[in-house]
């Protein structure tokens, strides 16, 4: 799915992956975590990523195995950060790094870069 980078794009993303998975018989706990996760990783391609960029997610599903990976045309690094309680953002990849399966961030370069995880859902 493509959207632009705004403010209901994180929102409009996670709808979409609401839908996908809903169609791939996984449990309602397991679909809570992806659309959480989606939701940290395009609510950062939205913050980080140029203003009105490209965003592109995608989900997939091997066996077990549920993938989600947002693509921007930001150049920067995500960051693991100790959460500072008094503040209202900063815990979206201690989320992903803590609830998924396998992280990663595929860089490149000037285009940009694509952050994933992966959940591992159960017996396929």
């Amino acid at each position: 799915m493509q959207l632009v980078a705004q403010p209901s794009a994180a929102r409009a993303g996670r709808q979409w992956v609401v839908r996908a998975i809903a169609a791939q018989g996984v449990s309602a706990e397991a679909s809570d975590v992806i659309e959480l996760l989606a939701g940290e990783l395009l609510a950062n391609a939205v913050l980080h990523g140029p203003a009105a960029g490209d965003i592109q997610i995608r989900m997939w599903r091997s066996g077990h195995l549920v993938s989600v990976a947002v693509s921007d045309r930001g150049v920067g690094q995500p960051v693991i950060r100790r959460p500072v309680l008094l503040t209202a953002n900063g815990r979206g990849m201690v989320l992903v790094d803590t609830l998924s399966s396998a992280w990663g961030v595929d860089d490149h370069g000037p285009d940009g870069k694509t952050v994933w995880f992966t959940l591992d859902v159960g017996v396929a």
